[in-house]
């Protein structure tokens, strides 16, 4: 059911102004793409490109090898989820879902035995007959979410489609939409501010920046092997460490970190080989509270701030060397943590990333 999506070399101006920069990526038969950045990123205009909103300037948008970057909207055969979700008031649950197939002259008894199966789908089996007043926001979802699959699209995108729900909700339907996605196999793109749900939903995630990729991979390469200060620093907390280069070895490069520190980290390519400094990235929950024992960085530090949020505590600690570190500690193991206690910390030589600039 699902298609491949291409992007070659995708632009969009505004007179002078760049919005989207030469994007190119591709997505396989039954991804799920979500697609992360700050505000003014280019996100929701490149969402609204391969919709048909929005034109192209320039490059080529390719569904199972068609270019679709000219065709009107109604022609590109794309199921959309609205932010508002865009129901029909004055219609029912059944009408606003029946709806595409009407514009697609689809035959009344097939439009109702598929209007039924979508119904059942999102689960909203008994609510065909209400009006979108009746409903819950989160129903009121599924219905639009509903609408949007009824047709059999090869494409499903999302924009921003958690936003008006309150958090609980929000996470209960994220799995839901996954869910539902991985029955359909429906290749999906999805826009979202929300890292938590780029996460857990995508099989791909693409952080833009200044209107370009940054980068795109699984959400663990993205978290755990991100490709520059501004990925790492934009998905989760991160502390990022600028260090001199001491030493180039065909299969590691050493350097000085947190002070006098040496480190050898492994080089699998020579990228780095003529850097007077780079860029370390350590997640703060890589980072243990650790005795004498531990085989690995070591690092004396002072506990300036602990804000418990549940599971975790979060500690901001001065190290000796003068330089600040974030550190996130489980609670069954940090209670007796304070503020001013002198603590060892341990870092694993395969938990820092080197990244580029």
């Amino acid at each position: 059911m699902g298609a491949n999506i291409r992007l070659e070399n995708v632009c969009k101006d505004y007179g002078q102004t760049n919005v989207i920069k030469y994007v190119k990526f591709e997505i396989e038969d039954g991804d799920f793409l979500t697609i992360l950045g700050p505000s003014g990123a280019g996100k929701t205009t490149l969402l609204k490109m391969i919709a048909g909103f929005e034109d192209t300037s320039s490059g080529s948008i390719l569904i199972n090898g068609e270019d679709i970057a000219r065709k009107p909207i109604h022609k590109r055969n794309i199921g959309m989820l609205f932010q508002n979700y865009a129901l029909f008031p004055h219609m029912t649950v059944n009408e606003n879902i029946s709806f595409p197939l009407g514009i697609r002259k689809v035959k009344k008894a097939e439009k109702k035995e598929r209007v039924a199966e979508m119904l059942n789908k999102v689960k909203l089996g008994e609510y065909g007959k209400r009006y979108p007043r009746e409903l819950s926001g989160g129903q009121q979802q599924r219905v639009a979410l509903a609408r949007a699959l009824v047709f059999n699209p090869p494409v499903l995108l999302l924009d921003e489609p958690m936003a008006a729900l309150d958090k609980q909700l929000r996470k209960h339907m994220q799995l839901e939409i996954k869910e539902i996605h991985n029955a359909l196999g429906i290749t999906t793109i999805s826009v979202t501010h929300d890292q938590e749900e780029a996460l857990t939903m995508a099989t791909k995630v693409c952080i833009m920046k200044d209107g370009m990729v940054e980068q795109i991979a699984s959400p663990v390469e993205i978290y755990e092997r991100p490709n520059s200060v501004f990925v790492a620093k934009f998905i989760g907390e991160a502390n990022v460490v600028e260090c001199p280069v001491v030493k180039v070895e065909p299969s590691y490069i050493g350097i000085k970190l947190y002070g006098d520190n040496l480190v050898r980290l492994p080089q699998k390519s020579k990228k780095y080989t003529s850097f007077n400094s780079i860029n370390v990235v350590i997640r703060p929950e890589k980072v243990k509270v650790v005795d004498d024992s531990f085989n690995g960085l070591r690092l004396k530090a002072k506990i300036e701030q602990a804000v418990y949020v549940g599971d975790v505590l979060k500690l901001k600690v001065r190290l000796e060397c003068g330089k600040s570190m974030k550190v996130k500690v489980f609670t069954q193991y940090s209670l007796s943590l304070n503020v001013g206690d002198s603590i060892n910390l341990g870092i694993l030589e395969e938990d820092m990333v080197v990244v580029g600039r």
